[in-house]
């Protein structure tokens, strides 16, 4: 719960993804998003073998994007 009394968000997800070097079937890996002090971290495979990092002005670009193109 926060301060306010509402739930407090996840700050990490779990989405069902394709690799396309593995070539596994569709939702075959997991892609764990998470955000910690203003940085938002993509995990491919939830291995931490490989890091995409974004800072808020990165994500903010990211979200944009993805709104436009999704509609």
């Amino acid at each position: 719960m926060t301060s306010e009394g509402r739930p407090a968000r996840p700050r990490r997800k779990a989405i069902p993804a394709t690799c396309a070097l593995h070539r596994g079937p569709i939702g075959f890996a997991n892609l764990m998003v998470s955000k910690s002090d203003g940085t938002v971290v993509f995990d491919p495979h939830v291995t931490g073998s490989c890091l995409i990092t974004l800072d808020e002005a990165g994500a903010s670009v990211l979200r944009d994007t993805l709104t436009e193109w999704l509609g």
